[in-house]
This record gives C-alpha cells, sequence and structure tokens, in this order.
C-alpha cells in the first residue's frame, strides 16, 4: 500500500511539472453506477459509461514529420480507490498501458503493454451502447471469451484459470503500423512467451473509412500454452462496421472463432439522439453456449461536454451470463441474473 501511495505521489508531482510542457496531456475519467441484477445490489467504481482512469500522453517532434511520444495509463476502482478498470488481471499501476511510440503519418512502432489491436477495432462494430456495460460485454461475446479468462489475448498464466489473465491488454507486445489511402494496416505480437508459463500472442487488422462508413477486419492468434495436456491454441477472424442512415447510427460485427473456442458470434445495433444532450441505443450480441446472448437497451443524457448521466438495462439468455456485465469485474451482480440494471454518472478531464 506504501509503494502504491509514494508512486501516485510521484506521479501528482510528475503530471504537474509535465502540464507545463508542450505535448504533455493528463487525462482521465471517473465513473461510477449502481449494478443490480439476481436480487443483488452492488457498486461498480470501473466504469459503466467510461473506463475509470488516469493517464499521461505526450509527444515529441523530432522533425521531418517524425514524432515520439509514450503513453502510461492505470486503471481506477472508484469503489476503493484501487487499482482497477479493465486491466485484465494486471496488478502494476499503469495496468492499461505503458508504451513509448516512434513514427510519422505513414509508419510507425509502439513498444510495451498496449490494448490488442482486434480488440480496439472490434469496437467499430460496437457503437451503439451507452458505454461499456454494453459495448464491452458485446466485444467480449464477440471474439469467445470472459472476463476473467479471455484465451484471446497473450498473457501471464492465470492460476485459477490455467489460461490468460491478461485479457485486452498485450504485455511485452510490439506493434508495427503503416497507413496510406485511408487506410490503416497493423500488426501486433507478444515478444515474450513460454509454454510452460503465458501464451504467444499474434495479430493484425486493416481499418478505414470511405462515403461514411467505417470498416475494420483481422485475426489474431493466441497460442503456446499448454493446459491439462491440450494446447490452448485460440483463432479469432472478425469484420465490423458502423455507419449513419439519416439520424440513425447503425453498427454491426461478425467473428469466426475457432481452437479452444468453436463459435460464430456476432453484434448488431442501432442508436439515435433525440437531441443534442439526449441519447437512446440498442445492441444484441450473439455469444458462445457458455456466455450466452445479450440485449440491451440505453440511454445516456449529456449535462455538459466532460460529464453524462446513463442508464442500462440487459437481459441474458444464460442464468449467470450477466457476470460479464461489470467491463471491470468491479461490481458483481447474482449468479442467477439473468436481467441487470445499471445507472451511473461519468465524467472525463
Amino acid at each position: 500500500m506504501k509503494k502504491t501511495q509514494v508512486a501516485l505521489a510521484a506521479l501528482a508531482l510528475v503530471a504537474s511539472s509535465a502540464a507545463m510542457a508542450d505535448g504533455v496531456t493528463l487525462y482521465g475519467s471517473a465513473d461510477a453506477s449502481v449494478i443490480t441484477g439476481g436480487s443483488t445490489t452492488s457498486f461498480d467504481g470501473g466504469g459503466g459509461y467510461t473506463t475509470s482512469l488516469f493517464g499521461i500522453r505526450g509527444s515529441e517532434d523530432l522533425g521531418g514529420g517524425l514524432k515520439a511520444s509514450f503513453n502510461l495509463e492505470s486503471g481506477v476502482n472508484l469503489a476503493n480507490g484501487g487499482i482497477g478498470g479493465g486491466g485484465g488481471g494486471m496488478a502494476g499501476l499503469f495496468n492499461r498501458a505503458a508504451n513509448v511510440s516512434l513514427g510519422n503519418e505513414a509508419i510507425g512502432i509502439t513498444l510495451g503493454n498496449q490494448i490488442s489491436i482486434v480488440v480496439g477495432d472490434s469496437f467499430t462494430g460496437a457503437t451503439a451502447g451507452a458505454g461499456d456495460n454494453v459495448n464491452v460485454p458485446a466485444v467480449i461475446r464477440l471474439l469467445g471469451g470472459t472476463p476473467g479468462s479471455v484465451v484471446h489475448a497473450g498473457g501471464s498464466l492465470s492460476t485459477t484459470t490455467n489460461r490468460t489473465s491478461s485479457a485486452f491488454f498485450i504485455p511485452d507486445a510490439v506493434t508495427l503500423r503503416a497507413s496510406g489511402a485511408g487506410l490503416t494496416f497493423k500488426i501486433q505480437s507478444r515478444t515474450s512467451s513460454t509454454s510452460s508459463t503465458n501464451s504467444g500472442y499474434t495479430a493484425f487488422t486493416l481499418s478505414g473509412s470511405a462515403g461514411g462508413v467505417n470498416l475494420a477486419a483481422g485475426q489474431q492468434k493466441s497460442s503456446g500454452f499448454v493446459a491439462t495436456g491440450q494446447a490452448d491454441d485460440y483463432t479469432t477472424t472478425f469484420v465490423a462496421g458502423n455507419t449513419k442512415i439519416g439520424d440513425i447510427g447503425v453498427n454491426a460485427a461478425f467473428a469466426r472463432n475457432s481452437g479452444l473456442v468453436d463459435a460464430s458470434t456476432a453484434i448488431i445495433g442501432a442508436s439515435y439522439s433525440i437531441s443534442e444532450a439526449f441519447g437512446v441505443g440498442a445492441l444484441y450480441a450473439r455469444g458462445t453456449a457458455a456466455t450466452g446472448n445479450q440485449t440491451s437497451i440505453n440511454a445516456r443524457y449529456s449535462l455538459s461536454k466532460s460529464t453524462v448521466v446513463y442508464a442500462t438495462v440487459s437481459q441474458f439468455t444464460l442464468a449467470g451470463a450477466g457476470g460479464v456485465f461489470s467491463n471491470t469485474g468491479n461490481g458483481g451482480i447474482g449468479a442467477t441474473a439473468k436481467s441487470v440494471t445499471s445507472v451511473g454518472v461519468s465524467h472525463s478531464f
């Protein structure tokens, strides 16, 4: 605890001086909600609309269009002030991002802990929800996993699941990017992997926009870790998109999961802004036999550019499948829950 307090104090000191330097930004969000489901009511301090987090990012212009940049980001659990916020089982201070990048508009490289590019680009097909407690569970179902034992991302051994504990974020990662003609191609790999303790991870994505349609496609593979004599190899191939038809936003995604999880999964959704401040949405996600399907409706009201109040109701086809409702695992619900309601406030800075 003392180490964490010292680290946070040092971070505050660095942030206060760094904020005065060019190209360095302190950012974050504080999001808290009350979740009810399965005769249980709990507090989720990890984020229902936006993930609760704080971070520092910055860049330096090296000339000739070349820039160096960094990103340090930590999830926060507002319930107790501890580390949280969807860090995927990694307990370190900067559990969501700790990386450095070098590149220009055409090419670039990022080194360090970072989000899976497939997870990130999958959200192109999950835009209808009122935030994380709709979109994150939908993407989890799309990619065939659960928050506690996601096998589609390389990470360290989890003693409780015999799978990777790293969920959405890839430690020891190297990501290469090439951009041009309105398209961005990325390839990502985990450099440290041994079959006895953790899994390897490779992925590629292609994304871009044309005629008001945003599209992304790609593939990821987790391999090398063996549990109970059977390889935990896992592959996901996906395509996702969103656009607007008049005043209605529509989104969809499809994924083919094979290997340890063998299933075709999908997302479809729509959103509508009733006014500049008030919007509603609905989303359906078809998951695996283990996670079931999800149907969500939501509403959000913007009190300002930075503050949003929101409400979400989700229905699941499996009892207990609502356990993937809280995107951070910070807010628990009843094991028998099929219907889950969340009401909260989010403020970003």
